[in-house]
């Protein structure tokens, strides 16, 4: 595991994103040359992000196909996590990314849903954390607390099923093995050097109130193959 979420997941958006927020928020000439204007300024860009019509536009229409997972998972995460009172953009940002990077389309059926779920978690992998050095200590704890955050968020029901047919842990158990691996990144020297350890924080705190905002709005709004 390399890979993880960086701060500011608008840098990763598409020209067809950009587009669609334009088109969005200024759909005439005259706006956008305003609206142009605005995106020069990047302290302007979370606030642009934070209008209730693009959450509209990105569920509600055909359009929201168009963009790209980075885009779509912001909106809605910052939709739903504002509602419940979390207001610290660095949260929907990184949980924005993660769900993008480890993918999570209505094609992720019940046994690669199980696989996550029983090869991440193992005694092997908790092995693994043990005896890891340093700094690859800190990348499994990420890798960890991000698998399990997507199929917490996104695949609930999933997971309370299976709970009740193989007696496994169900979704409250699985709520704080992401927390208490954020917080255990969040504490390795790496998370400071990639300046994430506040983030990190943040995300860990918050973590049971979105887990469970995000749940409603996975039942209200998407459709993920459960």
């Amino acid at each position: 595991m390399t890979r993880f979420p960086r701060p500011g997941c608008w840098f990763r958006f598409t020209p067809a994103d950009w587009y669609f927020i334009r088109d969005t928020l200024a759909p005439t000439d005259r706006n956008r040359e305003g609206f142009n204007a605005i995106l020069d300024d990047p302290a302007a860009i979370s606030l642009i992000l934070d209008n209730e019509r693009l959450f509209e536009e990105v569920v509600m229409s055909k359009r929201g196909l168009q963009v790209s997972p980075e885009l779509f998972f912001f909106l809605v995460i910052r939709h739903t996590l504002r509602e419940r009172g979390i207001t610290a953009v660095q949260v929907a940002d990184y949980m924005a990314v993660v769900f993008a990077d480890f993918g999570c389309g209505a094609s992720k059926g019940p046994d690669e849903i199980n696989r996550s779920i029983d090869s991440l978690y193992s005694v092997d992998y908790l092995e693994a954390i043990q005896e890891a050095g340093g700094h690859h200590k800190f990348f499994l704890h990420v890798q960890c607390a991000n698998q399990f955050l997507v199929l917490t968020c996104l695949y609930p029901d999933f997971i309370h099923r299976r709970a009740e047919r193989r007696g496994a842990p169900d979704v409250d158990y699985y709520e704080q093995v992401v927390v208490s691996h954020l917080e255990a990144a969040q504490k390795h020297v790496l998370a400071d050097e990639f300046a994430l350890e506040e983030t990190l924080g943040l995300v860990a705190d918050s973590f049971p109130a979105a887990r469970r905002a995000m749940n409603h709005t996975v039942r209200e709004y998407l459709s993920l193959g459960q």
